[in-house]
Formats: structure tokens, sequence, C-alpha cells
């Protein structure tokens, strides 16, 4: 079984929403703008316990209780001859579901509202046709749908405690005490009882029941006495297990204090409830916000959990942590952000297979730029600094206001572009105009930089263009000269990008600006004399040499005026962009 796509139409701040799904789903989006919502409503259809409670008049877009809600999960099934989650889903839908459409089936809540008793009542359906579909039977809040789906909703503030008391009687249920452990059982309670003989022989226990007796015969003549009792003679010795921490090699228990160790045992405790005693439901988690109380290498170690461990086959899960998405692979990203109304985006994100062997790299770089509106992407550090620079005096909270620098640092462009793109996150670039010799032909160049481009538009690469830079010596000996190449090729850009104005405006179009040549030489072309005086003679070419350090320098020597210069320069295009709201 895949999770394929979540429906919502009416509900809380969702007029009308599709989003597609996986198996495993991150949803990212500023605060408030509908996340807990987007897992709520998967709850009314699933988690019986939420269902009972109907849907109140809040519950509706707008508060508008004239149109229904309804929430729909749709589910593929294709791989029905081998998994046993769809093979469960189809053995229990029986005759609602026909042969017209074998790969899809569908689980549907309406709320229409009632307003003699001012409540939304949920119907349930299911069936292959959402045009036609089959009412679920149902025994009171129970429903068929119920004997399918195990919904663990984990909410921020997960509590230890209480889940552990919650689940106290499913953990040790009676029935599964074996002869041993009833033999045993005996002997506790003896021993509890012969405690409690022991505990009310103590003179200071003896004194205080008989002065509180004395005091409540004051208030109420009654032949009674107050005695004091330790719970596990009342209740039983279960009712008085908690979780204790035990260090090796130390003997001594420690309370499980602290709340990030108290939620990782939390998590704990859930895993070990599903595997234990739900493993013939198709259990689905809802996680939202597990960062809170977590350490940063904590929340790497549950990102590990939650991509890698069988007993998270089915989550969605809400976060505005990057950490957690350090082992994200398969993974469906969904965007929920709010313009005129709120909207969803998702994309099916795989690590690319070239980036497999760095996929911590690759998802820590995108994973920030996620949580972002617009996102300039560029190619190396030495860009970074300086745009970092320059934003620190032009807008020093461009990050606070949406906008991200991320350094794809020899990773393509054209990955991050679509991803970014696709999530309705603007994606801005700004790369060099590169030339590269072909092999084994010295006069043939291929105009990467613009290629770059015209790949990320699907548009048809330029033609390898010819730079002949060889001369013959008094002898008539061709040579190539090192130092013609070097200004050929400098010639040669800058002749490209004059030419090709139609390509350049349908790449700013889609946000995507290339350099004349290169970056310092749009920088020599802005501020020539602060690279001067800085580098001396040929300062593009001390620039270019140690990129980075040198850049460094630069930055050092920049002042406001400069920097504003750079920003509102048109070989800068993509930093003003950035900014743009």
């Amino acid at each position: 079984m895949k999770l394929s796509r979540l429906m919502i139409e009416n509900f809380r701040n969702f007029e009308d929403v599709a989003i597609n799904l996986s198996n495993k789903n991150v949803v990212f989006g500023m605060n408030d703008v509908g996340k807990t919502n987007l897992l709520c409503s998967l709850r009314c259809l699933l988690d019986r316990k939420i269902r009972s409670d109907g849907f109140s008049e809040s519950d509706y877009y707008h508060r508008d209780t004239s149109n229904v809600i309804k929430i729909s999960l749709e589910v593929d099934l294709t791989d029905r001859q081998t998994d046993r989650d769809s093979q469960h889903i189809i053995s229990k839908v029986g005759g609602s579901r026909d042969s017209s459409e074998l790969n899809r089936f569908y689980f549907q809540v309406i709320g229409t509202f009632d307003h003699s008793e001012a409540l939304g009542v949920p119907e349930l359906f299911w069936g292959n046709n959402l045009d036609s579909m089959h009412k679920i039977p149902q025994n009171g809040s129970f429903s068929d749908i119920d004997r399918l789906f195990n919904i663990i909703y984990v909410d921020p503030t997960i509590d230890l405690d209480y889940v552990f008391s919650k689940n106290r009687k499913k953990l040790f249920d009676q029935k599964k005490l074996t002869n041993e452990d009833i033999v045993i059982s005996q002997e506790i309670s003896d021993l509890t009882f012969e405690m409690n003989r022991k505990i009310s022989s103590m003179e200071v226990m003896r004194n205080f029941q008989k002065g509180l007796t004395d005091e409540y015969h004051q208030l109420k003549k009654e032949d009674i006495t107050i005695e004091l009792q330790s719970e596990m003679a009342i209740k039983g010795f279960f009712s008085d297990i908690h979780p204790y921490i035990k260090r090796e090699g130390d003997n001594a228990l420690y309370p499980t204090s602290g709340d990030g160790r108290k939620k990782i045992l939390a998590y704990s405790l859930l895993n070990y409830l599903t595997k234990e005693y739900d493993s013939d439901r198709i259990t689905i988690y809802l996680i939202e916000e597990p960062e809170n109380s977590l350490h940063r290498s904590m929340q790497v170690a549950l990102s590990k959990q939650l991509f890698d461990y069988s007993v998270y086959g089915y989550f969605i899960l809400s976060t505005h942590s990057s950490e957690l998405l350090y082992e994200m692979d398969e993974a469906s990203l969904v965007r929920i952000y709010s313009q005129n109304k709120t909207d969803c985006k998702s994309y099916m994100y795989n690590v690319p297979e070239q980036f497999k062997s760095i996929k911590k790299e690759l998802n820590e770089s995108l994973t920030t730029a996620l949580f972002s509106d617009r996102v300039l992407l560029i190619e190396g550090p030495s860009e970074k600094a300086l745009f970092e620079k320059i934003l620190s005096i032009v807008s020093p909270i461009y990050e606070l206001e949406g906008g991200y620098l991320l350094l794809v640092d020899g990773i393509k462009f054209k990955p991050y572009f679509d991803i970014l793109k696709e999530l309705e996150i603007l994606p801005i670039i700004k790369t060099d105009n590169d030339l590269k010799a072909k092999r084994g032909d010295i006069k043939s160049f291929d105009t990467i930089g613009f290629n770059r481009c015209l790949n990320i538009i699907g548009k048809k690469n330029l033609e390898a263009i010819t730079i002949d830079y060889s001369s013959k010596d008094e002898n008539g000996k061709l040579i190539w000269l090192i130092s013609d190449k070097e200004r050929m090729v400098f010639d040669k850009k800058r002749e490209l990008y004059e030419f090709n104005g139609a390509c350049i405006r349908e790449f700013e179009k889609n946000n995507i600006f290339i350099s004349k040549v290169d970056l310092e030489n749009d920088l020599f072309e802005v501020i020539p004399e602060k690279l001067t005086n800085v580098f001396g003679d040929n300062p593009v070419d001390t620039l270019q040499d140690k990129k980075l350090l040198n850049m460094l320098k630069l930055i050092d020597n920049l002042n406001d005026e400069e920097c504003y210069k750079i920003f509102n320069h048109d070989r800068f295009k993509a930093l003003k962009r950035l900014v743009e709201s």
C-alpha cells in the first residue's frame, strides 16, 4: 500500500486542496498556516477518538456550515499481489471494491452540519470511485475503518508519564501472566500485605492515623478509622511501576528526567506498543514538531529512525527543523503557505543516485532552504561570502523576511531549482558564463554556462564554439599561446553574452542571471577603483587566484556605499530579486 493523495474540502483553513502523498511525508511552512489542521484532517477520518466528537462550527471553512466538510484519502494498491497491507485492505472492504479500478481505493469522511444538534455529524465512506462510494458499516462510534487503521498522534509536548500510565493495563495485562508469573505475583501480594502491616505498626504512622481519625470524628460522627496504605496493596503492584534509568556499571536508579530523554523514551514506548499490540492494523504516525526539547544531535538520530526504521512505515511529520530531514529519502515534501488563501504544494523527493554517498550534505543544504520563500542559488563560497556582506548592509533581516542563500558547491543547480519551484519557493540563480574545452579538440569549447541555464528552463543547448588561439613561429611551426587563449576566451564570453540577448531575457524571466564573464569581472565593472586599490594591477586575476581568501580580503575593505552600489547594479539583479517581497 502507498498513501497517494489527501483531499480536504471546507475544513478549517482549507477551502479545497489536494495533496500528493507518499508513505513518508514532511509538512512544513510558517507558523499558523495550517500544519496542525492538516494532521487533524486525517485524524477526523481515521482516528475514532477524534471522529466521535463530530465537527464543531469552527471546523468549517470560514464557519460556513452550508457546505459539507469532505476529507478523502486515496491509497494505491498496485502492489496488492505482494504487500500485506494492501491485501489487508482488500480483505476488509469486500464488495466495496469493484473491478472498474483495482489500483486505487478511497476512504472518506463527510461532515454535514446538523443545526438542531449544533454539530457536524461525520459519515464514513469507502470505495474505488469517488462518485459512487459505499457507506462504511458502523457500530456506535466504532467503524470497520477502525479495524484497518491505527493512528498514533504524537504532539510536540508528548508526555512520557501520560503515555506510560495510559497504556499500563495493556502492557501488563493479567491475562498474559504465565504460571510462573502468577506464583511470583502472589508472592509479591503477600510481601505487600506484610509491608503495609509493618508500616502501620510504626509509631509515627499510628500517631498520625489516630490524630487524623480524631479530626474526622470532630466533623462527622461515624464508626470508622483512617488507615494509610501503600497503593500497591489496593491497586496491585503494576499500578506503581514507573520507568527509571540504570547506567551500565551502576546499580543506582535515576529518574527519567529531562524533556529530551523523556521524549525519546516516549517514542520508544509508542514503537514498542505498535510492534507488540497493533501489528494486525496499518499504523500511521502523525508527528507534530518532534524537534521541541530535543538537542540537535538527537534530532539527527530521530531523523535516521524515521526514514530507516521499519516501524515508521507510514508517517506525516510537521516540522520547522532541517536536522530532522538529514536522512530524508523517498519522502513527499508538502509545503503549506498562505497568500490569498491557504494552499499546498507537494514534491516527491528522492536523493539522486549520484548523490547517495553525500546524502546528508545534500539534504542539509536543501532542507534549510525549504523553510524560506526565496532562495538564491550560488556556485561557491566566495560568492556566498560577498553576498552575505552586501546583504548585511543593504537588507540585514533578509532571512527573517524569507530569503536564503544556498551554496550548491559543485552540485548541479537543476535538482535544487526544480524542487524549489515545484514547492512554490522562488528559486533564483546567479552563475558564471563558463566555457569548457572539449577533450581531443583544443580549439572547440562547450558553452557550459549558457547550456546550464538553458537546461534548467528546458531549452535546446547552444552548439560548441571554436576559439583558435594558435599561431606560427618564425619557422612556421604551429604553437599555442596560453596568454592568447585567456584573452580570446574572455572576448568570446562577452561576445556570447551580447549576441544572445533573447536567451538572457528568457533567463531573467525565470530568475536566472548569468554573468557577462564571471563574478570577478562583474565586480570590476561595478567597483574598479576599489579592486585596484586592494589588489593593485590585474585585480581580477588576483581575485580569481585563491578566490575565497582574496574575496574575504576585499570584503574587509568594502564600505556601505560600495555595497549599495553593487546591490543596485544590473550585474547583480539576483541580489535585488532575493530581497523583493
